[in-house]
């Protein structure tokens, strides 16, 4: 590859042009990554005051203080995936029962938090990308903390949804089938429930709230003695 202008000054890389060429197609064609929505500022400075380091996903989340932190298991016998409706329904049944708890008489919408991917080497953000960018707003990015993808940047993208099946019951499939990471707070984000596929990764309002949840629900635990 010929390198050309700036880019052939001494360290200059050749790659970096054809990055900044992708970033121009990709505007051109309507395709330019979002920038994050300023409607969702409030959300920023909640989740940094109420989960201080962590990002929104749950092995993150997990490592939030532990006085707050339970997890659930969506199946009995900790079963991980569901192989017939009726395992989904029950996995959805128990999501739908600790989301309920969590807002107790709150009927208001709750906030659902979805990481997306795009590494941004290719002018053409991927069709899942560019569908989720319209529907859903940019929150903010956040530099993986996956070793295995060597810091790739992903996008969480945010919207309001009503607690219903028929709102909640696609997102959760999804993360049940291992398909998507999407976790749901609200407005204050004194709760977090993240679910992952095979249970929930779950922040408690108070330490008193965890121990009753574990108490309620004790079927849905984990038999390990970590509650991993």
């Amino acid at each position: 590859m010929r390198c050309e202008g700036a880019d052939c000054s001494p360290g200059g890389d050749p790659r970096h042009a054809l990055a900044r060429t992708s970033q121009v197609l990709a505007g051109l064609l309507g395709l330019r990554i979002p920038e994050p929505d300023e409607a969702w500022a409030w959300l920023t400075e909640a989740w940094e005051r109420d989960a201080p380091g962590a990002i929104p996903v749950h092995w993150s989340v997990r490592g939030l203080p532990d006085e707050r932190w339970v997890r659930f298991h969506s199946l009995p016998e900790s079963k991980r995936y569901a192989d017939s409706e009726e395992e989904y329904q029950i996995l959805l049944g128990r999501h739908h029962q600790i989301l309920a708890e969590l807002r107790a008489d709150d009927e208001s919408t709750i906030v659902a938090v979805r990481r997306e991917w795009f590494d941004g080497g290719r002018f053409s953000a991927p069709k899942r990308f560019r569908r989720i960018a319209a529907t859903w707003s940019l929150w903010r990015t956040f530099a993986d903390d996956d070793p295995d993808v060597h810091g790739t940047p992903w996008y969480a993208f945010a919207r309001w949804v009503p607690p219903t099946p028929a709102a909640l019951d696609p997102l959760l499939r999804r993360v049940a089938d291992d398909i998507d990471l999407t976790l749901f707070t609200n407005a204050t984000v004194d709760w977090i429930y993240a679910p992952y596929d095979g249970g929930a990764d779950v922040i408690a309002r108070t330490t008193e709230h965890r121990d009753a949840l574990k108490a309620r629900y004790s079927d849905w635990l984990s038999p390990h003695p970590s509650g991993m």
